[in-house]
């Protein structure tokens, strides 16, 4: 197995460019949702957060929102749409059925507009 590198995971999280599958997108929601519930749960236990340690998280929290709507629109790339189909995500209830239909809709099978069809690599069978 190789380790992922800081560009990699910096290209994959912070560039909207190309086309990510189902797989790397519920993959790449979870994390972040977990980081999410992980510092929610920290602020939570504390009983009255400090509100510099408050504002530290909300600066903190901004990357995150960045790199959810990258996902977004490179999951939009994936079936044929453009990245602005982000914006569904801000209409009530359209945003949160936008975003879990993007989990279970399948992408264009073969190159599109927004590049080739991505392929996840399994460390099982990748080549060393």
């Amino acid at each position: 197995m190789h380790p992922v590198g800081v560009n990699a995971l910096a290209r994959f999280f912070f560039r909207p460019a190309g086309r990510i599958a189902r797989r790397e997108y519920a993959l790449g929601v979870g994390l972040i949702l977990s980081v999410n519930v992980a510092v929610f749960s920290f602020l939570l236990g504390r009983g009255e957060p400090e509100p510099l340690l408050v504002f530290f998280l909300t600066v903190l929290a901004i990357p995150f929102f960045v790199a959810q709507l990258v996902l977004v629109a490179k999951r939009c790339h994936d079936i044929g749409l453009p990245g602005s189909y982000l914006l569904l995500l801000f209409v009530p209830v359209l945003g949160l059925a936008w975003f879990l239909a993007l989990a279970v809709l399948p992408g264009n099978p073969g190159p599109n507009p927004y590049g080739p069809a991505p392929r996840f690599a399994d460390p099982r069978t990748t080549e060393a």
